[in-house]
C-alpha cells in the first residue's frame, strides 16, 4: 500500500471509529486530493470504470470535489468523495455506451504485457475480458461492495461508510455477487468446454 492510500485509509478509519474530524471550512483542497487520490481510482476501478480513463475521471471526480468543497458540511468526507465517484463514474459509462453505440466503435483494449509469452498473456487478456463482462452485469451496488472487498481489500465496515448503509447490507451485496460470479463463471467454464469438444 502506498503512503498516500495508508493515511487516507487511516482517515476514513478514524471517522469509523468516532473521531470527529475538523470541519469543511478548514478543508484544504489540496489535502484532500493527495490523501484521497489514490482511493478515488481504486472506487473507480470498483464502480466499473475502464483502466484506461481512471485517472482521467479522477481528474474530473476532484474538479467537482474543487468547485463544491467550500459548500461540503465536514460530516463523512470519505463517504462524500465515494458518492461524487460513483455519480461520475455512472454518467460516464452511460455516456461511453452511448458513443460506442453510435460510433459502432469497439472497447479499448489493453496492449500486451512484454514479460508475458503470447499464449500467456491471451489468457490472461481473456479472463480478464470475462471477469470484467461478467463484474459489468452485477449491479452497481453489489459490484462496488464485491470489488472494494475482494479486490481493494477495505473491511466491511469502510464499504458501509462509503455507501451509506448498515454492515449487513454491505454483507448481503458482497455475498449476492459471489453467488451471481459463481453461477456465470460456472456458465461460461460449461460454454467453453462445450466448444472444445464440438472442434
Amino acid at each position: 500500500m502506498e503512503a498516500g492510500n495508508a493515511v487516507a485509509r487511516d482517515w476514513s478509519s478514524d471517522r469509523l471509529l468516532g473521531t470527529r474530524l475538523v470541519p469543511a471550512r478548514t478543508f484544504e483542497f489540496d489535502d484532500v486530493y493527495s490523501r484521497f487520490f489514490d482511493e478515488v481510482r481504486r472506487w473507480i476501478r470498483a464502480l466499473g470504470g475502464p483502466e484506461a480513463d481512471r485517472d482521467d475521471l479522477a481528474q474530473d471526480v476532484f474538479l467537482i470535489v474543487h468547485r463544491c468543497l467550500p459548500a461540503f458540511d465536514g460530516e463523512n468526507l470519505p463517504g462524500w468523495l465515494y458518492q461524487i465517484t460513483r455519480r461520475r463514474v455512472r454518467d460516464f459509462r452511460q455516456l461511453r455506451w452511448f458513443r460506442l453505440f453510435l460510433a459502432g466503435a469497439r472497447a479499448d483494449e489493453s496492449l500486451v504485457s512484454p514479460n508475458q509469452s503470447p499464449e500467456a498473456a491471451m489468457r490472461s487478456r481473456e479472463e480478464e475480458m470475462i471477469l470484467t463482462r461478467l463484474l459489468a452485469k452485477l449491479p452497481e451496488a453489489q459490484r462496488a461492495a464485491f470489488v472494494l472487498f475482494e479486490i481493494e481489500g477495505y473491511s466491511g465496515e469502510e464499504i458501509a461508510r462509503l455507501q451509506g448503509v448498515p454492515i449487513n447490507t454491505v454483507w448481503a451485496r458482497v455475498h449476492k455477487a459471489r453467488e451471481k460470479l459463481a453461477f456465470s463463471l460456472g456458465r461460461t467454464s460449461e460454454r467453453r468446454a462445450e466448444r472444445r469438444v464440438r472442434r
